[in-house]
């Protein structure tokens, strides 16, 4: 997976619309998002996380309760991610907004969920609704659930020794996940079965 755009609206510390082009920085293959403590770093790891899987890098944190503190009920909460993968590139997109009940006159919280594919230049729409069905398409697609994103691809500041630290099988179960090692366990069955008749 190659990042190659973030946009962020009312999340975190973000409260004005924020949009990082990844692009141009992809030629070189690694770059660096640096700052000072509290400026923000971390937040755009979690809006890559929660536009992919709707949590935050570790699960800890809903979509909600990353809504900025100082936003306006007419400023919606968004979050959009593009990248490539394999040759295509994808668009994972949520928000949240304030909707005024009609009878109650209470303010009520709504979300959205979408998934775009990049067809002929334009965005066109893969899946949307719940947002467990855009989650579940980001897992088809990266073959890692939002736990393993963390920890292989983001791994959040302190994170790193839980990982060193983790047993023998959670890491084996992330490396077989990350370099799908799992379809070698099944030529590696079919050989023992192979086996087993040739010698009945």
């Amino acid at each position: 997976m190659k990042p190659l755009r973030l946009y962020l609206q009312a999340f975190g510390p973000y409260l004005e619309a924020a949009e990082l082009d990844f692009a141009p920085l992809a030629e070189n293959g690694l770059f660096l998002i640096t700052g000072p403590t509290g400026g923000g770093k971390t937040s755009l790891l979690d809006a890559m996380c929660f536009a992919l899987y709707c949590k935050a890098t570790g699960g800890k944190r809903s979509f909600s309760a990353m809504r900025c503190m100082s936003a306006g009920q007419d400023v919606p909460t968004v979050v959009e991610f593009d990248f490539a993968l394999q040759g295509e590139v994808y668009r994972f997109r949520r928000s949240i907004y304030v909707h005024i009940n009609r009878n109650t006159k209470l303010p009520q919280p709504r979300d959205s969920h979408e998934c775009y594919h990049l067809e002929n230049g334009e965005f066109a729409l893969v899946e949307s609704g719940s947002e467990s069905a855009v989650r579940r398409r980001a897992e088809e697609l990266l073959h890692l659930t939002c736990e393993q994103f963390s920890q292989v691809i983001v791994l959040p500041q302190g994170e790193f020794l839980r990982l060193l630290r983790a047993s023998s099988s959670d890491k084996g179960e992330m490396l077989k996940t990350l370099f799908s090692a799992g379809v070698w366990r099944q030529v590696t069955d079919r050989f023992h079965q192979r086996e087993r008749q040739l010698e009945d």
